[in-house]
């Protein structure tokens, strides 16, 4: 999707370690792990094994006995131990450590395990374990392709039975039910934490997970916690306008902004081009999504229907305000209209203001002005002189004035100018036109004589 921060949701990070080297990998623990056993028979004091729930199969000193549904690398069975490594809940097969998955494991009340050679552990049933490397991230986008699968069991007769196509059946299930809606009904929203569907980035780090503080009172505020704090202001009129609340980013120029979909759904944005109520939402404007309920993320990660919605959403809110906005400016811009003067006459010399205007007319024609040129008369009260920068020398007189025109639209405008003579040491030369001063201002012809 153009505007959500991640190139594409729908092609989520693919695991591209093949089934060799997945191979390798293993060995080489196991290497390493026979070494590590040869040195010393007694376990290492970093790891501290957990109860197994097994009913069958036979448990040695160095753990469980798993039997393969198909041989690795000559190997009909390995060694299985849960415990702890550095702190850190893992299973080690044959030596090679796979660490926890706290939130998938809780959300498919499955134990999980992966390593980041791309290898997923997931528990089949009170014995069995399925091990997979899939082509997708768990909990990102459901399991296609996989270039390794096995089964291990405990039960000798249950890996023999197992099927390929079963085991990896098993887990495309799983990575399809992790993305399915939440069951816990809508969020309370509020204060609390949030996941969002692309990592908020400060000072080098990326955070999946941000702490999300709403403050009230005269002026309402939401604080983001993602490594630092970012303050958002609330935009009242904005509102009001939208339908939904609307914060800014305190760092105005920032051009970023939250919108509160719905309790416990906020939705971020940041606008190229300028600032909201300047703009509609364009090609190369960006959202992020973040939600208290991480099923809401994973969605929309796995949704382009979802991804197209919130892009919709942003679009029509952006669009009342701009719209909104545009009314306003141009009703005030009326206003100054219908009360604006020309400015006051200085100096008067009929000869050079002509002079004055020819040259205007010269800079208007180069320009391609849509406005036509009726008049020039200075402002300014005298000339001011002009002089050499090293020897002090006069080489010029300059004074403002007023390019008076009238407009295709039926209004008519003035812009403030610099008109300058160059001086040849006795007399001064024809007037030129030497820049304008700001942009045109619009009023009635009837005040424009």
């Amino acid at each position: 999707m153009k505007n959500l921060i991640i190139a594409t949701l729908i092609a989520t990070t693919s695991l591209t370690v093949n089934d060799c080297y997945a191979q390798s990998f293993k060995d080489k623990l196991k290497a390493k792990a026979a070494a590590a056993k040869a040195k010393s028979s007694t376990p290492a004091k970093t790891s501290t094994p957990a109860k197994t729930s097994t009913t069958t199969g036979s448990t040695t000193k160095g753990g469980t006995t798993l039997y393969l549904m198909e041989a690795e690398r000559g190997k009909t069975k390995v060694q299985a131990e849960e415990g702890e490594l550095n702190g850190k809940k893992i299973i080690a097969i044959n030596g090679a450590p796979y660490t926890y998955q706290d939130e998938p494991s809780k959300m498919l009340s499955k134990k999980i395990y992966f390593t980041t050679a791309g290898i997923y552990v997931i528990e089949y049933d009170e014995n069995s374990w399925v091990s997979v490397m899939p082509d997708k991230q768990l909990g990102k986008a459901p399991f296609g392709k996989f270039a390794f699968s096995n089964f291990y069991s405990s039960d000798a007769s249950k890996a023999k039975s197992m099927t390929k196509a079963k085991a990896e059946a098993y887990a495309i299930d799983l990575s399809n039910k992790i993305l399915a809606p939440s069951s816990s009904g809508p969020s309370k929203g509020g204060n609390g934490t949030y996941s969002a569907a692309t990592p908020v980035k400060f000072s080098g780090k990326a955070y999946g997970e941000i702490e999300i503080t709403f403050e009230a009172g005269a002026e309402k505020k939401i604080l983001r916690k993602a490594g630092g704090t970012t303050t958002f202001i609330h935009m009242p009129e904005f509102s009001k306008i939208a339908g939904v609340d609307v914060y800014t980013d305190a760092s105005l120029n920032l051009h970023r902004y939250i919108y509160v979909d719905k309790p416990g759904v906020l939705i971020w944005t940041r606008y190229k081009s300028g600032a909201l109520g300047t703009q509609l939402w364009g090609k190369y404007d960006q959202y992020n999504l973040y939600a208290m309920d991480k099923q809401v993320v994973r969605g929309l990660l796995n949704s382009e229907s979802e991804q197209k919605e919130i892009d919709s959403k942003v679009a029509a809110w952006t669009k009342k305000i701009k719209t909104a906005e545009d009314k306003r400016r141009a009703d005030k811009e009326s206003k100054n209209i219908a009360n604006r003067r020309l400015p006051k006459r200085g100096l008067v010399d009929a000869k050079l203001e002509a002079q004055a205007l020819t040259a205007a007319k010269g800079f208007a024609a180069k320009y391609s002005w849509k406005e036509t040129l009726t008049r020039v008369y200075f402002s300014g009260a005298d000339w001011g002189i002009r002089r050499h920068k090293v020897s002090g020398i006069q080489t010029a007189r300059a004074i403002k004035g007023v390019i008076v025109m009238t407009r295709p639209d039926g209004l008519c405008s003035y812009h403030d100018a610099v008109f300058a003579q160059e001086y040849d040491g006795s007399k001064y030369l024809t007037v030129y036109f030497d820049g304008i001063l700001g942009a045109p201002f619009k009023l009635k012809c009837e005040h424009a004589k």
